[in-house]
């Protein structure tokens, strides 16, 4: 069994994901060179989009706030990560700066309107799931010391111990967060079926040679999504 899979019922919502498994990561601040990048990107951003609105508008998170429609989630409330990311970009110029791994692939999101996230291999079990939740689930928000509660018929990722990594594309949990002491990372990259596969390849490429250039990681496996 893969260590990651994208479930019928996701699918079938019209949600695709891939994931890479890294290891040797080294996690640090991210050097002056990479948030350089991130402003840069940032100001395309500001270029591009007169307003925030005009972000929403874009046809890849369009995909992703309907798909959230279709399970009853307020996009208002719980928006896309990417459109999250891209409407600070464009009111900030720039991004949080959190560390080499996080900040990577916070730019990356901002280039493509993908959704990515990072969870820390050593705690968690596989297989991880993107699946429907059956409401039953473990979810601890990140920075949070209690559990909250997940809603039966929404999406995200759950581990093998039924353990909610991230709800919906943005809430990720705080047990599987990526610290200074992770070693091996499970990259997730999320897409739809309304994109075609090569925005997702540019993302991987992009991302290859930015966490070998910056966090000497190693790509043991690349998990690609289901037809």
């Amino acid at each position: 069994m893969n260590a990651f899979c994208v479930t019928t019922g996701c699918r079938e919502l019209g949600l695709r994901a891939a994931a890479m498994l890294l290891s040797e990561v080294c996690i640090a601040p991210a050097p002056a060179d990479l948030r350089l990048k991130i402003e840069q990107q940032a100001g395309d951003i500001q270029r591009q989009f007169k307003t925030a609105a005009h972000i929403r508008r874009l046809d890849a998170l369009v995909a992703v706030t309907d798909i959230l429609k279709h399970v009853h989630v307020k996009p208002r409330r719980f928006p896309p990560s990417s459109q999250k990311l891209m409407e600070y970009a464009w009111k900030r110029g720039t991004l949080p700066a959190i560390n080499n791994l996080v900040d990577i692939y916070n730019l990356i999101s901002i280039r493509s309107a993908l959704s990515l996230g990072a969870h820390d291999l050593d705690q968690i079990d596989c297989p991880v799931q993107l699946r429907l939740f059956q409401g039953t689930e473990h979810f601890q928000p990140l920075g949070q010391t209690q559990p909250q509660p997940v809603v039966a018929g929404e999406f995200g990722y759950v581990d093998g111990q039924d353990r909610v990594l991230c709800r919906l594309d943005s809430l990720q949990a705080d047990f599987s967060k990526v610290t200074n002491r992770t070693h091996r990372v499970m990259l997730i990259i999320e897409t739809t079926s309304h994109r075609d596969d090569s925005s997702l390849t540019e993302a991987i490429d992009q991302l290859e040679h930015l966490l070998g250039h910056y966090c000497q990681a190693r790509i043991d496996a690349l998990i690609w999504p289901e037809d």
